[in-house]
């Protein structure tokens, strides 16, 4: 082995810059995200889940391999700081910003109004820029790259649209400067432009560490005398580290040992002569794809290899496949045979060869299901050969994801047949998903033998022998073995119906074969304008959106550390709810360098609750647990730590003694329901009929219907976590909350440290997304942390990783319903009668109860109607406010009913609807109503549908029509300040709202410019600041934006009152001239406005909406694509129209999720475990409607609103609960062909998921026929 050199400073090249690292200064552990933002400090690359799943952490690298220069991107989350030794890393301040020139990129994306709170942004960005320096790319390709990027805003529309503009297909195609014609030299601190590349001989190194070695090596042969001479050592071979985004960081071996450009393992070779491919063992995913779409296409006998192609292009993300190896998924399903590796399952499939050399450079060859049985150690997976296979085989795989994009399968299949005519002659059938143990369906393999495959008789055969052979195993949160073993055979009559002769299949089945195809999706957003009053409702983009886009904007966690900077971290409770702390021990913390302190509930001098009573708060609820343990992971106390990662790591040593539970948790309002605990029932509110008389029946009931209904959880999934800096001041603390109530930190913060509110002061920028998650809840980190910097006196940052964000923070209510209706022939309701039951955890601090019952009642006739709500109290963390709480479960659950009566009458739903809507209240309704016929093309989609339902049996298609009419509550309260400068006359606003992505901002500078006659260059809104404007409410609630601009408005007049007289002596002047005059004349040029519910002329109003979806469904495995939304939505006289397009495709995207995509498992203990990108799905790129179209209707002002305005943060979620309907409505024709004898209706029981859909199908194998 050629000796490798030891150096002691590592160097890479950040935005143009030579940066070298002191290996004293960094570990193993060190990623390149915590290294751009700690030490850097380029804080543009954000933080977010730190596995590689949510994309805000994306950058660019820039690399020379065997002299081909690539620029990729890669999640610098998951990459090891040695890894990055010689690149050159592109970060979002790199490529642009307002000290240089702004990157066409960015532009492009601020210019189509694809950022809200902009916390995504620069991961968005990064991405797009590594795949346009990558070469020209379609619509579709762009479209299919953004798998790894996770945006809870925008809806990912406006994203999409702005970066297809850069699409070699696209229509209005933008070309930006050749990133390839610039070309910086990495030797030295060279910044020569030049058209060489460097010849720098590659030679292998090694950094000692304190603990272990890094080392680098170019040829196998050193690998190998690595390992032979490595002894007793530990060693880990790193090429992607992408495992760590599945399993997290291993424990440290002796050795690191860089493999990535191992000459050996990443070069190939392809022989026509002998029908091989030979892959070397490291080849990534990404270069695995692009060279098997090549040789797929030049080679007959490896078109095989296209579905490969296809396979992998569905595994992780981008950025991970950029990095990842063949060996290295290899090698986590090695190590964790429960892992449902994909590159596993296509190679055993394809029965492919791994080559495993050892140290002694002996090579011996195995299956991919012998591999699991070897002993690994000091081996390596040298090549892996793929051979040809002739026009007799018949091939194909399938990966059935929850969701579109980036995660793992519930069930993977691949199928490899060779034929003589119709007769079998070998069968490889292998699963992933089923068990640890699984792989081959031996059995139904050695069946099908000289076997004529397309025959009923023949495949009734195969699936018993499937159904015996498969025996999915069961932990959660994987779905259950039912419905796995159901989709694995589902997916070999899948396989069966695409590769049969078409003369042996029914046309009706045939469809069956194929996977759903979706097209580039597309959309259209139509208003209206009166350019009249520009900049008020001028549609612009956001006035932040560029500051995001090039990773200027500054969030919570971006403001540098302070002298003496310390970190916090929460040790939560490992116990289940009513177990009692017996003892905590925290030496092991306390003993480790770096460690500064323990708080918990004794070291609190106020009171130990973030919901006290001077804030109003009826439940006080606990800071840190007093005791008894009320949920699983519930805060006990704070690790204080001079890093982030350390005080999370002793966090977890703090050794907690429980007692036993005494019971059983209750974990749902069915468990508590079932135990009959009524103390944890309580009665909130009951309806009565309108309908006078005793009896308030109808007299015309013809049928009787009777059901529930239950929707669970919804985590906020704000890409900003939740986090706060706290810094003591010689008066108190400031804060630097991630809140959306100033008031509720403050007052928290005071009651805990027992300081008057005075002494606190509370600023917010803006945050990186909300959704009701930061309103009270925030207060738990905030408070923990202040509390560590008033006992130290020192500054103190904490934030929490996602997980422990899923774990302590509470989430949306879930509501669960039982009802009766009577209704005569027409489904007009005779009567109705509910109990409907919201899950408020251990809390009960947010009240939902009015607005449950607004939409619950919804635009309908409720004089026959009486119900009754109730509050329910599980061992669950404390449910809150989630956008639009109450409204989006009470909106779903009656219109779920509505379509239950439909179905068991026979009727349209749409219908049922429109005979119960109360037309004389809500006009409004019936006129948008009638407008969607036309607008939506709704009467001949709904022939077409039924054409194609009848045409198709495992195919299907449904559509749901949804009314809405939202109540707008004004119990807000907000106050404003405008300061006007005399030196220009430009303008400063300050208010108590929170920016967090809705456009607040932008709303307040178009009211503010509209007042005053300016243009709104002149107008700038300041971070919100308590002193400026205290005592407010939170931002929430869908009224903060418009009631903001009511105080601005008032501010305004009175200053326009003000400078009256002065302006009527002058004559004409210019506003710069007003103001000088008025300044040389004493006028006040500062004032306050305040918004309340008892100013003049502030009202409830209603919001009115109405959604069409249309859905597809593959009755076959449970997915659907969503085909075409048609949203009008009421916003009155919009104020920034472009914002609120953006707010309803944001909130109807996030309905998507909570009704399809996200699910919320706990285990028997209560413990969350789904809790991480890995296992909990907000929608992606590709789950979007494939046509998504936004109507606002013109001429409809707002007679109480706002300059004639209505809110729109939070009704088009609502309204999304008509993707659940329309998938109901699709698989009632599937359940009706295959059991008449059922109801084509089934209940909501959570989110209707893949696993729910297909579970709900009525499919028996015995129907599934050629």
């Amino acid at each position: 082995m050629e000796s490798l050199s030891l150096l002691k400073r590592l160097k890479l090249h950040v935005s143009g810059v030579e940066y070298t690292v002191s290996t004293a200064d960094v570990t193993p552990d060190t990623t390149l995200n915590t290294y751009l933002r700690e030490k850097v400090h380029l804080t543009g690359t954000k933080r977010m889940c730190l596995e590689g799943g949510c994309g805000s952490c994306i950058v660019a690298v820039e690399e020379t391999i065997n002299d081909e220069r690539k620029i990729f991107a890669v999640n610098s989350c998951l990459v090891s700081i040695f890894s990055c030794h010689g690149w050159k890393i592109h970060t979002i301040e790199g490529i642009g910003g307002p000290a240089t020139k702004y990157h066409p990129i960015q532009t492009i994306l601020a210019d189509n109004n694809g950022t809200q709170c902009g916390f995504c942004s620069p991961g968005m960005v990064m991405n797009m820029y590594a795949l346009y320096a990558s070469g020209p790319k379609t619509q579709a390709e762009i479209e299919d790259s953004f798998g790894g990027n996770i945006c809870r805003c925008t809806g990912y529309r406006p994203i999409l649209t702005a970066f297809k503009k850069l699409a070699s297909d696209s229509d209005e195609a933008v070309t930006l400067e050749d990133i390839e014609d610039v070309k910086i030299c990495q030797k030295g601190n060279c910044t020569k432009v030049c058209n060489e590349k460097c010849d720098e001989k590659k030679n292998g190194y090694y950094f000692g560490l304190r603990e272990s070695k890094w080392m680098k090596v170019y040829h196998l042969k050193d690998l190998l005398e690595i390992l032979r001479t490595s002894g007793s050592a530990t060693y880990m071979l790193v090429a992607g580290n992408t495992a760590r985004g599945v399993y997290g960081s291993k424990p440290h071996p002796d050795i690191y040992i860089d493999v990535t450009n191992v000459d050996e393992l990443t070069s190939y070779t392809f022989s026509e002569v002998d029908d091989t491919l030979v892959l070397g063992g490291n080849f990534t995913l990404t270069n695995a794809i692009q060279l098997f779409s090549k040789i797929s296409k030049e080679n007959k006998n490896f078109a095989y290899l296209s579905d490969v192609e296809e396979h992998i292009n569905l595994i992780a993300n981008v950025p991970v496949r950029n990095i990842g190896t063949i060996a290295g998924n290899l090698m986590i399903k090695y190590n964790h045979n429960e892992f449902p590796s994909n590159i596993f399952l296509l190679l055993e499939t394809y029965n492919a060869v791994i080559v495993i050399v050892d140290v002694e450079e002996n090579e011996s060859m195995v299956s991919p299901q012998q591999f699991l049985q070897l002993n690994m150690a000091k081996r390596v997976i040298k090549h892996i050969i793929f051979n040809g296979y002739d026009s007799s085989y018949r091939f194909k795989t399938y990966k059935i994801m929850p969701r579109a994009q980036n995660t793992h399968g519930l069930v993977n299949a691949g199928f490899l047949l060779k034929f003589n005519g119709q007769t079998v002659v070998s069968a490889r059938i292998v699963y992933g998903g089923i068990s640890s143990e699984f792989v081959h369906a031996t059995k139904a393999e050695n069946f099908l033998k000289g076997i004529r495959l397309f025959d009923n008789n023949v495949l009734q055969s195969v699936y018993q022998i499937l159904d015996d052979e498969i025996r999915p195993d069961y932990v959660l949160p994987d779905s259950s073995p039912e419905f796995r073993k159901l989709l694995a055979i589902s997916l070999f009559y899948k396989f069966v119906l695409n590769i049969a002769p078409q003369d042996v299949v029914s046309s009706r089945n045939k469809s069956g074969g194929s996977i759903l195809d979706r097209p580039v999706s597309t959309g259209v957003q139509e208003f209206g304008t009166n350019k009249k009053n520009y900049p008020l409702g001028q549609p612009i983009i956001k006035v932040e959106a560029l500051a995001q886009t090039s990773g200027q904007a500054q969030y919570i966690a971006d403001i540098p550390d302070l002298p003496n900077q310390l970190f916090a971290a929460f040790v939560t409770a490992k116990a289940s709810a009513s177990s009692q702390i017996v003892s905590i021990n925290t030496a092991a913390a306390l003993n480790i360098k770096g460690v500064v302190a323990y708080f918990g509930k004794d070291d609190v001098p106020g009171e130990n609750t973030f919901t006290p009573r001077m804030g109003g708060f009826p439940v006080q609820e606990e800071l840190f647990c007093e005791g008894k343990v009320q949920y699983f992971d519930q805060p006990i106390g704070i690790i204080v730590a001079d890093s982030h990662d350390l005080a999370v790591k002793a966090a977890e040593l703090v050794e907690v003694k429980y007692s036993k539970p005494d019971r059983k948790p209750y974990l749902t309002i069915i468990d508590v329901l079932r135990a009959k605990d009524t103390s944890r029932i309580h009665h909130q509110t009951s309806v009565v009929p309108k309908s006078k008389g005793k009896c308030w029946f109808g007299t015309d009931t013809r049928h009787v219907i009777k059901g529930d209904f239950y929707i669970g959880m919804q985590y906020h999934f704000h890409m900003e976590v939740q986090c706060c800096n706290v810094v003591p001041t010689e008066d108190g603390l400031d804060l630097y909350p991630s809140t959306q109530w100033m008031d509720s930190a403050q007052t928290a913060c005071s009651s805990v440290l027992n300081i008057p509110m005075s002494r606190i002061n509370v600023h917010v920028r803006r945050l990186g997304g909300g959704f009701g998650g930061k309103i009270t809840r925030n207060a738990i980190v905030s408070t923990a942390a202040a509390l560590a910097a008033y006992k130290l006196k020192k500054p103190v940052k904490m934030w929490m990783p996602l997980e422990k964000n899923m774990n302590v923070i509470g989430k949306r209510y879930p509501l669960y319903a039982t009802y009766e209706v009577g209704v005569n022939a027409k489904g007009v309701i005779q009567y109705l009668k509910a109990d409907l039951y919201s899950d408020f955890g251990v809390g009960g601090n947010e009240p939902i109860d009015s607005v449950l019952i607004d939409l619950f009642e919804n635009c309908y006739d409720i004089s026959r109607w009486a119900f009754s709500t109730y509050v329910v109290a599980t061992d669950t963390h404390a449910n809150c406010y989630t956008r639009a709480p109450g409204t989006v479960e009470g909106l779903c659950c009656i219109d779920s009913i509505m379509e239950h009566i439909a179905h068991s009458l026979d009727l349209d739903a749409a219908d049922v609807k429109r005979v119960n809507t109360n037309e004389t209240k809500f006009p409004e309704v019936v006129r948008f109503w009638n407008d969607m016929q036309t607008w939506g093309d709704v009467p001949n989609r709904k022939k077409d549908i039924q054409a194609f339902n009848k045409a198709n049996r495992w195919k299907k298609r449904g559509m749901s029509i949804v009314p809405m009419a939202w109540t707008l509550e004004v119990n807000f309260n907000y106050t404003v300040m405008v300061s006007i400068f005399h030196g220009d006359g430009s303008v400063a606003v300050s208010h108590g709202g929170i920016e967090v992505g809705q456009g607040i901002n932008t709303k307040v500078i178009q009211v503010c410019a509209y007042r005053f006659g300016i243009p709104m260059t002149k107008v700038s809104v300041k971070p919100s600041y308590n002193v400026i404007a205290p005592n407010c409410s939170t931002t929430g609630g869908s009224a903060t934006s418009e009631s903001v601009c009511y105080a601005l408005l008032r501010a305004c007049d009175v200053l326009l009152e003000r400078m009256k007289p002065i302006r009527e002596k002058m004559k004409n002047p210019t506003w710069e001239e007003l103001i000088k005059k008025c300044f040389d004349s004493n006028i006040q040029l500062t004032a306050s406005g305040f918004y309340s519910e008892d100013e003049p002329g502030i009202k409830e109003y209603y919001i009115y909406g109405i959604c069409v979806t249309e859905v597809e469904l593959d009755v076959l495995t449970g997915q659907n694509q969503i085909l075409r939304v048609d949203i009008i939505e009421d916003v009155g006289d919009s104020m920034s129209p472009l914002i609120d397009i953006g707010q309803v495709e944001g909130a109807f995207v996030m309905g998507i999720g909570y009704y399809t995509t996200e699910e919320i498992i706990f285990d028997g203990q209560g413990e969350i475990l789904t809790n991480r990108t890995w296992n909990y799905r907000p929608p992606g790129a590709k789950d979007i409607p494939i046509n998504f179209r936004i109507k606002f209707p013109e001429n409809t002002p707002n007679p109480v609103g706002v300059l004639k305005s209505k809110a729109v943060a939070e009704p088009p979620i609502c309204i999304s609960c008509s993707v659940p309907l329309a998938i109901r409505n699709a698989l009632a024709s599937a359940r009706e062909e295959a059991d008449e004898s059922k109801p084509k209706w089934y209940s909501f029981n959570g989110p209707t998921t893949v696993e729910n859909t297909l579970s709900n199908s009525l499919n028996d194998y015995q129907q599934y026929v050629l």
